[in-house]
């Protein structure tokens, strides 16, 4: 089994403390690093996030490939991160990004 170091040194940019949930993340699924995550209702899991979504509950803390079946993640649930960390999806306009996790301890603010 591969174990990854969490650092995320050069990504925080704010005091939030830096906090975990596990969860699972869905068959199919290939996920970024830092890539927001949401619920999935039909699987009951997590997945990477659309360009059209609108909320986002939790971010990655690291890669994850769970194309050949659903895999428990670590993810963050709370951090103030810079924007340019985070794994938004290619076509996701800024009105979204800004919005996606409103509502939840994750923050994202670019460093002073």
């Amino acid at each position: 089994m591969t174990t990854q170091t969490l650092n995320y040194d050069q990504a925080v940019s704010g005091d939030t403390k830096v906090t975990h949930t596990t969860i699972t993340i869905a068959t199919g699924e290939n996920v970024a690093k830092f890539a927001p995550l949401v619920h999935d209702a039909a699987s009951g899991h997590f997945k990477a996030a659309a360009a059209d979504a609108t909320k986002a509950d939790y971010l990655s803390a690291f890669a994850v490939d769970a194309t050949s079946g659903a895999k428990t993640h670590s993810a963050i649930k709370s951090i103030t991160i810079d924007p340019a960390f985070v794994a938004y999806p290619e076509a996701m306009t800024d009105e979204k990004k800004s919005g996606l996790f409103a509502g939840t301890p994750i923050s994202t603010q670019s460093p002073a």
